[in-house]
């Protein structure tokens, strides 16, 4: 029975959900705050309060690979400004001190490979997050990793311990 019950607590916490902008309070004692933004379709055209008209929209499921339990999901955005919005959120255990995930994307016709940054576990817990803002357009970028990285400096990619890969979905107009 306390076996099944731990099995339960786990699930739950690799299976929370955000809404749809999560306020994530103080960071560091700076007194700044900060909300994660998902843009959410309402049928007809996506407009987003920043960058206007939606052009492009990709999402995908994110996996654990080998003995590293993970799930999430990825998106990447590109609007009409020339703006690319890639979120991720994954569940994932939190890392060893010292230790950070990164997320990537690459395009795996020319191989090109960008950091999209670290990701935050704002609560302490399974719960990460990354919303990565870019001029460039990432519609190609569809492959997504996490890796886990030593805190030393060294911007080389690190071990892989989770992927996806986007797929576009044309909205309805």
């Amino acid at each position: 029975m306390k076996k099944l019950a731990i099995v339960t607590l786990c699930f739950l916490a690799l299976t929370a959900c955000g809404k749809k902008g999560v306020d994530i309070g103080e960071k560091n004692g700076t007194g700044s705050t900060a909300t994660y933004r998902y843009n959410m379709p309402s049928g007809g055209e996506i407009v987003d309060t920043r960058y206007g008209k939606e052009t492009f929209f990709a999402y995908g499921a994110v996996a654990g690979r080998a003995e590293t339990p993970a799930n999430g999901l990825a998106k990447t955005h590109r609007f009409e400004t020339g703006q690319s919005l890639h979120t991720l959120q994954v569940n994932i255990a939190l890392p060893r001190n010292g230790m950070f995930y990164e997320g990537w994307v690459e395009n795996p016709k020319t191989g090109e490979k960008l950091s999209t940054g670290h990701l935050q576990s704002i609560q302490g817990d399974a719960r990460h997050n990354l919303s990565f803002e870019t001029e460039k357009d990432l519609s190609a970028f569809t492959k997504v990793t996490i890796t886990l990285e030593d805190d030393d400096g060294n911007s080389a990619q690190g071990t892989v311990v989770a992927e996806g890969t986007l797929k576009e979905l044309k909205r309805d107009k």
